[in-house]
């Protein structure tokens, strides 16, 4: 599931209450088929080469599905207040959310099948001790 094109490194841009603390472009964040994966840098290679899977394909949780935020802000949610580790976003675009195998819930998607995959249009860095919120 290699992508063959590229993937572009946005920069970062500082997340605001005037962007709803957003951390890419607008265009982007206001695109309703793009969406936003949060995930420790260590896994950049494995996700371009292989797409993203759950926790349960990876054999280290027992989550089925993959999590996508309509909102790059929401990403953060559940990681506090500091990056404690260098982390990476990725900006992700879907043909069509109605298709089998995708939940489309208020500020996010739950992917249940591997051979769902978006396309990956690019992503962030999170360095270590970066300020989330």
């Amino acid at each position: 599931m290699a992508q063959s094109e590229k993937i572009q490194k946005f920069d970062l841009i500082v997340p605001a209450e005037e962007n709803g603390y957003c951390i890419f472009q607008k265009e982007l964040e206001e695109n309703p088929l793009v969406f936003f994966h949060l995930t420790p840098s260590r896994n950049f290679d494995s996700i371009v080469l292989k797409g993203f899977l759950s926790a349960k394909e990876l054999g280290i949780g027992d989550l089925t599905s993959v999590a996508y935020a309509k909102r790059s802000s929401s990403c953060f949610a559940n990681k506090g207040n500091i990056a404690t580790e260098d982390l990476i976003v990725f900006a992700v675009k879907f043909n069509d959310l109605n298709q089998k195998g995708i939940k489309d819930n208020p500020t996010d998607i739950f992917v249940y099948l591997k051979e769902v995959q978006p396309t990956i249009l690019g992503y962030c860095d999170i360095h270590t001790g970066y300020r989330l919120h």
